[in-house]
């Protein structure tokens, strides 16, 4: 989503608390354990992102995800976080994929937002992930095989 210019400004250098049980969430995960939540804690990263291989800014905005804006009163957060996340359901930010037998979508996790929708429970539904890189930036570096002199 491209930011209209008075978010820019307002969204520069700021850095966001995001986290599995924010109570800004409208979907919530199932229950989770005390050791699940002890192993998942919030994480502080960057509101906007420069995108690595393109130099292009993105808002990092998960409305389930995104708790809280880091040094903002709680009011002044969710206030600009509920403008950025009505901006990015405005249906021009959107691509809606029609599917048909043998179709493949690809998008780019580091500047995508993106959901499932639901199908028809008595449809088959196969999904396949993968992974095109293993940069540093996207934090891939730890799941590239070891090197020949590693092995020895």
């Amino acid at each position: 989503m491209a930011r209209p210019g008075p978010w820019r400004k307002a969204t520069a250098g700021l850095a966001g608390i995001y986290g599995d049980d924010s109570p800004r969430a409208r979907n919530r995960l199932s229950v989770r354990t005390p050791q699940e939540i002890a192993e998942t804690p919030d994480a502080e990263h960057p509101l906007v992102r420069t995108h690595p291989e393109t130099g292009r800014k993105a808002v990092y905005l998960n409305p389930n995800r995104l708790d809280r804006i880091v040094g903002l009163e709680r009011a002044e957060s969710d206030a600009l976080l509920d403008e950025l996340a009505d901006e990015a359901r405005k249906p021009q930010h959107h691509f809606g994929h029609v599917w048909q037998v043998g179709d493949v979508v690809v998008w780019d996790n580091r500047a995508t937002m993106h959901r499932g929708r639901p199908w028809p429970s008595d449809e088959p539904r196969l999904m396949v992930r993968t992974t095109i890189s293993a940069a540093a930036a996207d934090g891939l570096e730890s799941m590239r095989p070891p090197s020949p002199q590693h092995a020895e």
